[in-house]
């Protein structure tokens, strides 16, 4: 792909941050849109255009669009809690599904032809009965948070057939990685170096699984979708599950800090039990994850130990 012009909506968050990063590093240029007041500093300068700070919606996205004339619009902005969705679901839509809408309506009065590349999640899925799961898997979602991704998904579908946009869905799977404080790796590290805790205790059984995918893996994903100027949606994942005991095991070893492991036996509500992403449809265009889980657990347990001054 030659040098191209792109937007990542959402550029101050986790996932953002490390697609800029990508990007930038792979000599594009990348202009930057989010809501915090400054990018990472992981995310480097190179052919960064600028950083603009906003919550979408916001008109003057539409000014970003006519100054900087991108070919590539990434949206990775909104919401990215299942738990806070339970517990404030018309914000989640407010921060989902109503910035999305904005943002393919601006993109459609934007008169050049634009790749607009949405950021969904495997939380449509919610438990489904197919392992691997494809993308025909039946969207059935437990959670706020997965509706609204599905309500997301909709939209796109609709300014793609009625205004003939180009738009491209990743279904993310577990995505982990460097900056990242949320979710049962960054739980789980929290919980190993506390000092005060001796037992450490986790939702579930342990057997359920979730397929981890480190966020430079996402990154190129992208990648290979802008590469390949593909539509449609398509399943991101490293193809392979995990048990939450075997990963709990694994943190343990790698940290050499060693716990004991309670199971409470309950399940949360929106948590799904056992997660496989069918990669073939992504893996087609040329996408092969380069990070194993071992090796993703290790760059994430140094930034950690690092982050929290842990020696």
């Amino acid at each position: 792909m030659t040098q191209a012009r792109i937007i990542v909506c959402g550029a101050g968050g986790f996932l953002g941050s490390h697609i800029c990063q990508h990007f930038v590093q792979q000599g594009h240029v990348v202009a930057a849109v989010g809501r915090s007041p400054k990018m990472p500093t992981a995310a480097g300068s190179g052919n960064l255009a600028f950083f603009a700070q906003m919550n979408l919606p916001d008109g003057a996205l539409s000014q970003i669009l006519k100054d900087f004339s991108p070919d590539v619009l990434i949206y990775c902005a909104g919401t990215a809690s299942v738990p806070q969705s339970f517990q404030a679901p018309h914000t989640d839509f407010q921060n989902s599904v109503e910035s999305c809408a904005f943002t393919l309506e601006t993109l459609r009065e934007y008169p050049k032809d634009c790749h607009f590349v949405f950021l969904s999640s495997a939380a449509l899925y919610g438990n489904s009965n197919q392992l691997p799961i494809d993308e025909f898997a039946a969207i059935s979602p437990v959670s706020p948070y997965g509706y609204h991704k599905q309500i997301c998904e909709i939209l796109i579908e609709e300014y793609a057939n009625l205004y003939g946009m180009q738009t491209a869905i990743l279904r993310i799977f577990s995505a982990y990685g460097e900056r990242l404080k949320r979710q049962v790796i960054h739980d789980l590290c929290q919980k190993l170096f506390d000092p005060h805790l001796e037992q450490i205790e986790l939702y579930g059984t342990g057997q359920e699984s979730r397929d981890f995918i480190h966020a430079s893996d996402v990154a190129t994903a992208i990648d290979c979708i802008i590469r390949s100027g593909v539509t449609g949606v398509y399943n991101v994942g490293s193809g392979q599950q995990t048990s939450i005991s075997e990963l709990a095991q694994i943190l343990s070893r790698l940290s050499n800090r060693q716990k004991h492991y309670r199971f409470n036996q309950q399940i949360r509500s929106g948590d799904p039990v056992n997660v496989e992403a069918d990669i073939t449809k992504l893996k087609r265009l040329g996408f092969t994850p380069s990070v194993t889980l071992v090796e993703g657990l290790q760059k994430y347990l140094s930034w950690f130990t690092s982050e929290k001054g842990y020696s």
